[in-house]
């Protein structure tokens, strides 16, 4: 009896699931996420849960695939020969999709360029509070010739602005149904107006699940996308268990999983950081000494065989203009590299008036591939610099926690931008360095691409150079997908899964 009971309620499951029987039957992607998602506006939403519908469910001018931005609702666009007018021709055949108490009046409603031009002069609108509004700042006009051609005037050339326009910020947004919503639009159901292949269907925040329906039933591509509400830490567990499709991995995990494709991603740099507040590691020639012995591991004793050593401050999937930013950047090792790190220390130690360094406490994390490098590292302070500090082990997504609240001395910290642009990442060290700043809002400014590549290497090596960041080693985030979905496309530093193409082998 028992195994009959077991057997009815795997199939089930696999009924549920739409994913355990053959890939014919296949239906259903259920992606897990911490918390279910709140807030549908693409023009104010910023979480990876939020930003994981609007992706599916809005379609924008641009879209990125695989690091390359490409046209999506654009049918067609030109430039000016000054690189400041984009003529932007929308496709016809875009359409919105509505429920609720609209819905007779909005479903199937052609998409025009006046939405693209309502969307972005709410983005630029202080009143609107958009998290968005520097990205799009050089706008200096949107308007639409007429319903079909768009054209955007910036107040200076932006060789980057395709990839704006690819950003969920910049996506349609009709402003008749944004004012009938009355200031709820993108809160709930009835009050989304999307344009994507996908729509939300069905929500429950309390139960923890939420049903993204494709529009067109007959279009090819799966069905619907499944939202299951699983903690973090119990997410390889849910998909070793079958019960999600896709499982974006920050950490080594020696689990095989059955059925699974993988896509690995030089997501983030191992770092030794420091909180600059403190008055000890506010002085640079500490922080060299400390870093010395930890620099792309050339001086810790690390097997390099077991290690992937880097000295570079941005991750390999990091992209510039759709090239990767380590194609055109190469990080040069710092000059503190060929000082005595005893000296360093020492002459540290005088320009504080002590004689050694307080009591601190160094995290590092629990779930590293790299902890016996970080501890022997360690011993190489005590050693040679007669530095003693306690260690305190705690989780990745912790650690990361306490560094960005400021609680911490020092820490070993997997440097993860929040997108896939080198600003991602250099904005992590805004309002350490005054010189630095201004570098780094030279680079998001400049008109030309060589000139603002310029400026990024300039600022990697401001942040290198004086030990702010002490790049080690590589930080590999793998992505796991069952092996029946193909066309599956993630950001491997927000997490968020791009399903409007996947389609069933």
């Amino acid at each position: 009896m028992k195994k009959l009971i077991s057997y009815i309620l795997t199939i089930i499951m696999c009924i549920s699931m739409a994913g355990c029987s053959s890939a014919g039957s296949i239906t259903t992607f259920t992606a897990a996420v911490e918390k279910m998602p709140t807030n549908f506006d693409p023009q104010i939403a910023t979480s990876p849960r939020d930003l994981l519908v609007i992706n599916n469910i809005f379609d924008g001018l641009f879209d990125t695939i695989n690091g390359e931005t490409v046209k999506n609702i654009a049918e067609d666009y030109t430039i000016s020969a000054d690189g400041r007018t984009y003529t932007i021709t929308v496709k016809q055949d875009n359409i919105f999709s509505c429920r609720g108490k609209h819905k007779d009046e909005y479903n199937g409603k052609q998409v025009t360029a006046h939405d693209f031009v309502f969307a972005l002069n709410r983005v630029l609108n202080p009143k609107t509070h958009s998290p968005y509004i520097d990205s799009y700042s050089n706008i200096a006009s949107v308007t639409a010739t007429d319903d079909y051609t768009l054209v955007i005037q910036l107040k200076t050339a932006d060789f980057n602005f395709t990839e704006k326009l690819a950003m969920p910020a910049s996506f349609p947004c009709n402003e008749d149904f944004f004012y009938l919503t009355g200031g709820a639009y993108g809160l709930s159901l009835d009050n989304i107006l999307s344009n994507g292949p996908f729509k939300l269907n069905y929500l429950d925040t309390e139960g923890g699940n939420a049903t993204i329906l494709r529009v067109d039933e007959n279009e090819k591509g799966i069905a619907r996308i499944r939202l299951k509400q699983i903690d973090t830490n119990l997410q390889a567990d849910s998909y070793l268990n079958e019960e999600i499709s896709a499982y974006l991995s920050h950490s080594s995990l020696d689990t095989v999983f059955a059925e699974t494709s993988t896509k690995e991603f030089d997501s983030g740099n191992i770092s030794l950081v420091f909180n600059m507040n403190n008055a000890v590691f506010s002085n640079e020639n500490i922080r060299k000494a400390l870093g010395w012995y930890a620099y792309s591991f050339i001086n810790s004793g690390a097997n390099m065989q077991a290690v992937d050593a880097c000295g570079q401050l941005f991750p390999g999937t990091i992209t510039l203009a759709g090239r990767y930013i380590t194609d055109i950047i190469t990080a040069q090792s710092p000059e503190y590299m060929n000082v005595d790190p005893k000296r360093m220390i020492q002459q540290g130690l005088n320009e504080l008036g002590i004689t050694k360094i307080p009591s601190a406490t160094i995290l590092m994390p629990n779930d590293s591939i790299y902890t016996l490098v970080y501890e022997n590292i360690n011993q190489l302070w005590q050693k040679n610099l007669g530095q003693f500090f306690t260690i305190e082990y705690i989780p990745t997504a912790q650690l990361k926690q306490r560094v960005q609240q400021g609680n911490f001395d020092m820490a070993f910290l997997p440097l993860t931008p929040d997108n896939s642009t080198p600003y991602g990442l250099l904005d992590i060290f805004a309002g350490r360095n005054t010189y630095l700043d201004n570098v780094i809002n030279s680079a998001k400014s400049k008109a030309d691409q060589n000139d603002a590549i310029t400026d990024i290497a300039t600022a990697q090596d401001i942040i290198i150079g004086t030990a702010m960041a002490v790049p080690m080693g590589s930080e590999k985030t793998v992505f796991y997908y069952r092996n029946y979905f193909d066309s599956i496309y993630v950001d491997p530093f927000s997490g968020v899964i791009n399903l409007k193409y996947t389609v069933v082998k």
